[in-house]
């Protein structure tokens, strides 16, 4: 529709006044602008309106740089912050409804602009005496169809097949010598990147709902979804191939040589919500009293083929924190196992091998399809090996898992 607005993942028509005046800062050329815009938003449901009236003030609470677009005025494209956000929520025969107030920070248009990645932190301290050799990893990725991708190293490049097209990734052992810069424009911002979905309903900040019965997380390579069976802890991976998400596994995460479970997770958390990276908490518990925490923090990075995992468990009256800690394969599929985990002995019907790989000293068995250890905290991957190409198969996607980098994306002047 001509009057569609769609600021970061959301989109909602109607706007009765968008108002722009300039932001000149201390005398110096200034590309922001401020931006004004209220008018009266109808959903289908009063569900759907809530849902709208969420993201924008979750948008608005963070400080997510995020694009912007307004069909009726091409000149407003390119990036932009949620200052502010006023909503009233109202119900009008059946019908979701609300007014609304909000203040953008415009931060220029796409031309105006390159984005600049600071990748910060080093290899993962491993109990393997893992030397990279940096033939696979440090790993930058670009949306799809990002573009001017400039680096002082010349990074090699590499590709990966996400579900809105290809992915590319650049490889270099001084990645985070320097930082590196890249366009993108605001209709591809999303694409091939990370992203959380809760209740069917993708999310743009921080905000959760209460008691969801659906939490997913995706990079258009990867996906896994926490399971909502009684008395389970476990996950749903799946990985995309050929223009679906096939290769369904099920992890269950469990204590004890009895393999005994925690219950279905209960709450969830979002910890980090940027194209670049996404991550969730998911908690549980152990015990009839509510006692025995178990969270489960499980984080996508762009471009990548496995999901890092981190559980960490409170001890009870009758169990120790360090007590064991289980990462079986619950679907029934042979497999191998090495010093850092295992990985399946066959690729399936689509080509994949699932991995399961930790940088702690585990343990590994080949007939319980599982690894573990006696700890408060265990890490990790699941992941998948695909195709002939070294740079995916298990050994570079472990190696990639420890030299991931906390990417920083920022905003600067072209």
């Amino acid at each position: 529709m001509a009057n569609t607005i769609t600021i970061g993942r959301i989109s909602f028509t109607s706007p009765r006044a968008v108002a722009e005046s300039a932001m000149p800062t201390d005398g110096k050329n200034s590309l922001e602008r401020s931006v004004s815009i209220s008018g009266i938003l109808y959903a289908e449901t009063i569900a759907e309106a809530k849902y709208l009236r969420d993201e924008l003030i979750s948008l608005s609470n963070g400080n997510l740089v995020v694009p912007f677009t307004y069909e009726g005025d091409s000149t407003f494209k390119g990036y932009c912050q949620v200052e502010s956000a006023d909503i009233n929520t109202a119900q009008l025969f059946g019908k979701g409804l609300f007014r609304y107030s909000l203040s953008l920070i415009i931060k220029g248009r796409t031309g105006e602009i390159t984005f600049e990645s600071n990748m910060t932190g080093g290899k993962l301290t491993n109990a393997h005496s893992h030397s990279s050799s940096y033939s696979y990893g440090p790993v930058h990725a670009l949306p799809v169809n990002g573009y001017s991708y400039a680096h002082s190293e010349n990074p090699t490049t590499q590709t990966r097949a996400t579900n809105a097209g290809t992915v590319y990734l650049f490889v270099d052992e001084n990645l985070r010598d320097s930082s590196a810069t890249w366009f993108v424009d605001p209709e591809d911002y999303y694409k091939g990147a990370a992203q959380i979905t809760i209740d069917s309903r993708v999310k743009s900040g921080y905000l959760t709902q209460n008691s969801p019965t659906s939490v997913v997380l995706d990079n258009g390579i990867i996906k896994v979804a926490a399971g909502s069976v009684t008395s389970e802890s476990r996950v749903n991976l799946s990985f995309y191939d050929n223009g679906d998400f096939v290769s369904d596994r099920e992890v269950s995460f469990s204590m004890g040589s009895g393999f005994t479970e925690w219950n279905v997770w209960k709450t969830v958390q979002i910890l980090r919500n940027d194209a670049e990276e996404a991550s969730v908490r998911l908690s549980t518990y152990s015990e009839s009293a509510g006692d025995g925490r178990l969270t489960l923090d499980l984080t996508v990075r762009r471009g990548m083929h496995h999901v890092a995992f981190v559980a960490t468990q409170s001890g009870t009256s009758t169990r120790s924190a360090t007590s064991r800690i289980n990462c079986k394969l619950e679907t029934a599929n042979t497999v191998t196992t090495s010093s850092v985990g295992y990985v399946e002995a066959s690729a399936d019907s689509d080509g994949q091998k699932f991995v399961v790989s930790s940088p702690q000293g585990v343990t590994a068995s080949v007939s319980d399809r599982n690894m573990h250890i006696a700890s408060s905290q265990f890490k990790g991957l699941l992941g998948y090996e695909t195709g002939s190409d070294a740079f995916n198969d298990a050994d570079a996607i472990f190696e990639q898992y420890l030299e991931s980098v906390y990417e920083q994306v920022r905003l600067v002047r072209s």
